[in-house]
């Protein structure tokens, strides 16, 4: 019996000793945690408005560069030039899909796309991700609505060529980038 209440008395102890240095720790880079986001959001904002900066001028450029206004709870970035960006988020073919798309003055063309979080298959899906296939989007027609075409096919405005051996990734990117640019501009009212 004094065996078992040491032995409750031991994991009694350690559990507290250890949920307290989990909350030590969490109290302490909570901050440093926020900061690196705020960092990293901003970061994501300016490529997709085409904004050059140096990485230690992240928040100065941005400070001197962009303003943003809640729009029916969604955050939207205005650049200096008109052009304003938003986050979308929407499922890709292997789950949750979030970035940052930028739309010109008018917002019927896109100025950049940035990934935020993506769950697509490294070499395969993640490739239409990739930042360089990210310019294939940079002024696209958004209106009436941007379509992904077979590669090599796309001649229209409104047309980007698909990434072979990503179909699905590339039909979903179609589908959420349409999506929110659609629902954020009605928002707008522009």
């Amino acid at each position: 019996m004094i065996d078992k209440i040491k032995m409750i008395g031991f994991v009694l102890v350690c559990g507290i000793f250890w949920s307290t240095a989990l909350v030590a720790v969490d109290t302490l880079t909570s901050p440093r945690i926020e900061k690196y986001l705020l960092e990293k959001k901003r970061k994501k904002v300016l490529e997709a408005l085409v904004i050059p900066y140096e990485a230690n001028t992240i928040e100065q450029v941005y400070t001197s560069n962009v303003s943003t206004e809640e729009v029916g709870g969604k955050t939207i970035y205005k650049s200096q030039d008109g052009s304003i960006a938003f986050e979308f988020a929407g499922a890709g073919s292997q789950g949750p899909l979030t970035g940052i798309i930028a739309l010109g003055p008018k917002l019927d063309t896109i100025k950049g796309i940035t990934i935020i979080k993506h769950s697509e298959t490294p070499g395969l899906g993640s490739r239409v991700l990739d930042p360089t296939n990210l310019t294939n989007f940079q002024n696209k027609k958004i209106v009436p609505k941007l379509l992904i075409v077979p590669a090599g096919t796309a001649a229209a405005d409104n047309e980007v060529d698909a990434i072979t051996g990503a179909t699905l990734t590339s039909k979903a990117m179609e589908k959420i980038l349409n999506q929110n640019a659609s629902e954020t501009t009605a928002q707008i009212g522009r």
